[in-house]
């Protein structure tokens, strides 16, 4: 009998160097972190309800991007980008960005990368109707060498583009990207949530994401906890904003009304309804 090979050695796929680039260019950000617990009781009721009673899917993440997006559009310095050496550009909707994990390989090799898809104005959208968008994203035909969910750039385009070199790839773009924050909201949004849960269910595990976004949100564990009046349940919930553009006091008052949306299941109700603000 043939011993099993001890390691396996497998390519390197050139779509992966999207986030190889973003991760790159974010660590040169100046961010601080919040880890954040957070009482979801009411709204994981008003959830199961809502999917009992419908028999539609709603899912949490696409509840916490909805809230995410209400409490930036009343505090939006949290969102702003930098123009330049002199101008803040605060924007009055809030494009969320949030990460779809999609395979990349042909042949069925199972091989998946993270890859973006944006809820425009989502502050002005329901629950249920971002849970769908990003349903169409999980569902949506990825060409291969694509490295994007929204075809907006031809794939081929995209696959020639990551096979150069990564000095040669800040130069044709992520440097022209990354000068105008228009050009970066229209992109890639200037929010991003992400979703760790699923690694520790049960768990409050927090991640600290590393993003180009003004605003970044990492949804992590959720624990159960015994209590006098039944089991309460606590999110881990982690949030990153940029230092250069905003500063404790606004985001305290961000992080404020977040919490006060989350704990209050903002957008459902007991009735298994949910709605738009």
């Amino acid at each position: 009998m043939t011993a099993p090979a001890p390691f396996q050695v497998v390519p390197f796929r050139p779509e992966r160097n999207a986030t190889v680039d973003t991760l790159r260019w974010a660590k040169k950000r100046h961010t601080i972190p919040m880890l954040l617990e957070v009482d979801v009781t009411a709204a994981r009721k008003a959830i199961r309800t809502f999917r009992k009673s419908t028999g539609q899917g709603l899912s949490f993440t696409a509840w916490v991007i909805r809230c995410v997006a209400r409490a930036a559009s009343e505090h939006p310095r949290v969102h702003a980008a930098r123009r330049g050496s002199r101008h803040l550009v605060v924007f009055g909707d809030v494009d969320v960005a949030v990460l779809v994990e999609r395979e990349i390989s042909g042949g069925g090799s199972g091989e998946t990368l993270p890859m973006p898809v944006v809820v425009r104005r989502a502050e002005a959208k329901s629950a249920p109707d971002i849970h769908e968008e990003i349903r169409a994203a999980q569902e949506a035909e990825v060409a291969d060498g694509s490295s994007s969910i929204e075809d907006t750039v031809p794939s081929w385009v995209q696959a020639a583009f990551f096979r150069l070199p990564a000095w040669l790839r800040d130069l044709l773009y992520w440097r022209w990207l990354l000068r105008s924050p228009t050009r970066l909201k229209a992109t890639m949004g200037t929010v991003v949530v992400t979703s760790v849960g699923m690694a520790a269910p049960g768990v409050l595990a927090w991640g600290v994401p590393l993003s180009l976004h003004p605003l970044a949100v990492a949804v992590g564990g959720i624990a159960r906890h015994p209590g006098p009046n039944g089991d309460r349940e606590t999110l881990a919930l982690t949030v990153v904003f940029d230092h250069e553009v905003t500063d404790g006091a606004p985001v305290g008052r961000f992080v404020r009304r977040l919490q006060e949306l989350l704990t209050g299941a903002d957008g459902l109700d007991a009735h298994g309804s949910a709605s738009a603000p």
